[in-house]
Parts: structure tokens; sequence; C-alpha cells
């Protein structure tokens, strides 16, 4: 895949004055909403504050781990659709499926054993895959099940979030979009029913505005946020080694503690644990009390965490927020004020197993409500 490369800070000269839809924030959301505003057709303009995209915020530090199966009745359709996505060597530029395929185990209480049973035949149904439930034995693809049971799903995995991201937006850039990185916005402006985005490069007057900003988005800039602001909670995992005698394992969710982990390569694995610290800057210090207590907490899970050398502590943020009901893309955004100008909701730590579909809904969504400041969009629906 080849990389669309960072851009530095731009004179305001060189932002187009106009788009059909300007996306702030070229994390992985950001990225695939893009993605599919460009593949319709419609003039796109995505703005970064970073200056590189995806390798910042959440999507930067994110594990990447994806499944289809999702408790979440409103999440589980976009899981089961970015499943397929990123298993479709179709849909990238690079030529090739971003997915690992290494297996996901998501553990559950044992009373969930119907309810499993079932999400694995309509994962099933839907993909063709071979998802079933472990229940009984105590390990399921390297993992023990501390008591639980398992959703165990071969054909799922990993991806990386900054291989995806840059992936959308090669494609989005090969479909016209302009993409500028180390732009900060300082507001969006209504001006004659449109909504204009100021930013310290220009200004550019949109037919709409989608803010997939994460974290960002809990910082005071005018008609950026969404009218039930999004909140930052920590997040921070640890690399540890995986020597030779440790056996290879599968993602991992335990639905009841929250913790999980993937493996990173050969001879590593990631591992994480809720870090319940709301509102936390981008870019806070480790914990390292929360960095042993995650070790310990999954030695349980995987006995070999033990003796495994620690390797790395690594802390970010993620965006949590309540899940919008009116507008266009119910459920997917949320209004910010300013007319024709929205914010992805917070996707409180699943942004990349919904990204595929969720882009996808959010540009058709906006299409079909937006108003063109540059023309008309023919791929409006």
């Amino acid at each position: 895949m080849s990389d669309p490369g960072p851009a530095g800070p731009v004179p305001g000269g060189e932002l187009p004055a106009v788009a059909d839809v300007v996306v702030v924030g070229a994390g992985i959301t950001g990225a695939a909403v893009a993605h599919h505003l460009a593949r319709r057709g419609a003039s796109v303009v995505v703005l970064e504050q970073a200056d590189r995209p995806g390798a910042a915020g959440a999507t930067g530090f994110s594990g990447g781990m994806v499944r289809a199966y999702d408790p979440d009745p409103a999440v589980a359709p976009l899981a089961v659709a970015g499943l397929a996505a990123y298993r479709d060597p179709g849909r990238w530029a690079s030529g090739r499926a971003p997915l690992r395929t290494v297996g996901a185990v998501t553990v559950a209480d044992p009373a969930e054993e119907a309810a499993l049973r079932a999400a694995a035949r309509r994962v099933n149904d839907a993909l063709g895959t071979s998802a079933h439930v472990v229940a009984g034995p105590p390990e399921a693809a390297g993992v023990r099940l501390a008591g639980g049971i398992a959703l165990v799903e071969p054909e799922a995995g990993w991806v990386a979030p900054a291989e995806v991201t840059a992936d959308w937006l090669e494609q989005a850039r090969a479909d016209g979009a302009v993409v500028r990185c180390g732009v900060r916005v300082r507001a969006v402006e209504s001006r004659g029913g449109r909504p204009a985005v100021v930013t310290d490069a220009g200004t550019v007057l949109a037919g709409a505005v989608v803010a997939a900003v994460g974290p960002w988005g809990a910082e005071p800039v005018p008609g950026l946020r969404p009218a039930a602001p999004v909140r930052s909670r920590s997040i921070q995992v640890s690399i540890v080694g995986r020597g030779p005698s440790a056996p290879a394992h599968a993602t991992f969710v335990d639905l009841r503690t929250g913790l999980y982990a993937k493996p990173v390569g050969a001879d590593r694995t990631l591992l994480g644990m809720p870090h319940l610290v709301w509102d936390v800057p981008v870019g806070a210090p480790p914990d390292p009390d929360h960095a042993r207590a995650t070790v310990t907490a999954l030695t349980t899970h995987f006995p070999w965490l033990a003796t495994a050398p620690r390797l790395d502590t690594i802390r970010a943020a993620d965006a949590y927020g309540a899940p919008a009901g009116d507008g266009p893309a119910s459920g997917l955004l949320s209004e910010t004020g300013v007319p024709r100008s929205w914010a992805v909701c917070g996707w409180n730590g699943g942004g990349v197993k919904t990204a595929p579909e969720a882009g996808r809904r959010i540009a058709e969504a906006v299409l079909a409500d937006a108003v063109p400041a540059g023309g008309s969009c023919p791929g409006a629906v």
C-alpha cells in the first residue's frame, strides 16, 4: 500500500474555498466517511490537526481488534459488515485485505450461552464463517476461559488502524478529495444557512460538515461538538514479550471484566484493562500501577504472563458519548447546533470494527440531507 503521506500546515490560499462536505478528523472513522463520500462523487475536504493521519488519538493507539459479534444490537450489524470489509481484498487500494486472521475469542457468563449460540448462527449466516460456542472446555484458541464460555470466530482477528486509515484516504484522494494535515479548526459557523469551517489555514464554505474528532470533541471548539458532548476516557495498554514456550492465541475480550488482549506478531502480546479515568487529556503519562494490575488480571487467562517481560506501556484516550436518535444516520451522528453540521457519536472503544459500515451509512445520510456548496453532488442519494 502506498502511503498518502503527511501534509504539513498549509497557507489559507491552498484550501479550497468551497466543498460539498468537510470532514474534520482523519482518524479511522473520518477516513471511512471521506472515502465513501468521495466514491459517491462529492467534493470532499478532510482536515486533520495532527501532522499525520491516523497516527494520533484513539486511532493511533487502538488495538485494532475486529470481530463480527457484539452484544449491543445497534453495533452488531455494523460489526458484521466491518469484518466482511476487512476480509475483502477488492475493497482496498493495496489490493490485499488488511485483516490479520488470528481468530477472536469473546468470553461471557455461562448464563449467556443461548444468546451466544444465536449470535454465532447470525454471524455464520451473514458471512459464511465458522463461529461457534465453546462451553465446558477450560480453554479456547490459546485463551483460558476462567469459568466463562466463549464465542469463537476463527475468521476474525485484527487490523492495523493507521494502515486502514491510510488506504481509505488514498482512495479518497484518487476520487478527488483534498486531505490536509497540520490544520486546526477554530470554529464551525453558519453563513447563509451553510456551515463555514474556520481554520488556521483559511475558511471553507461547505454543504455539510462531519466532525469525526474523537476525544478532540471534548475541547471547546464552537460548532464542532455534539449537543451531548463527547467525553474522553483514558485507555492504556501494555506490550509484553511472548516466549517460544507460550502458546499462540487469538484476540480476546472478556465481557464480564472488560479485559482484552491480542497477539502482536509472533513474539509479543498487547494487553488491556479498562482504565476508568474520565476527561483525561490526550497525551497523559502512563499509569504504572494500572499497568501492573493489567498484567496480574490477565494472568488468569494467560498463565505464561507470570514470567513474561514487559516491553512497553502506552496511554491515550478514547471517545465516549450517547448515540443520537434524530437526524441523518440515526444513532451515528449528533447535531452540533450549526445547520448541516454533525458530529460522529463517540464509539466507546468500538470505532475500528464499526468504521467500514458506519462510514458508508454516514456518507449516504449526509449526501441525502445536505445542500452542496460547490455544485451538485452526482453521487447524492
